[in-house]
């Protein structure tokens, strides 16, 4: 399983990115998810996605929302389903593309 972060070509707001990139890779520490993925496309908005393989799985959209990364961290969490969260301590590998 795989992070995906989805951010517009022309950042306005690089401060935001910076939040909702802090917020996902709190996520993938507490879910053990090794690889986040960024990428720049014709979006909109920024949004992270979990690809578990199947397919991917909108977990948040940053359309018009100025939360926290603590908050954004919550639901990120709480829209994945995971039964069981790994804490293994293992390095977590942000990949720019």
């Amino acid at each position: 399983m795989e992070f995906l972060v989805l951010t517009p070509r022309n950042v306005k707001n690089p401060e935001r990115e910076r939040i909702i990139l802090e917020a996902v890779i709190e996520a993938a520490e507490a879910a053990g998810i090794e690889r986040i993925i960024k990428r720049r496309g014709n979006v909109y908005s920024i949004g992270v996605y979990l690809n578990d393989g199947r397919g991917k799985i909108l977990l948040y959209n940053d359309w018009d929302k100025d939360w926290g990364w603590r908050r954004i961290f919550n639901v990120i969490m709480s829209s994945m389903k995971l039964p069981k969260l790994n804490n293994s301590k293992s390095q977590l590998v942000l990949t720019p593309s």
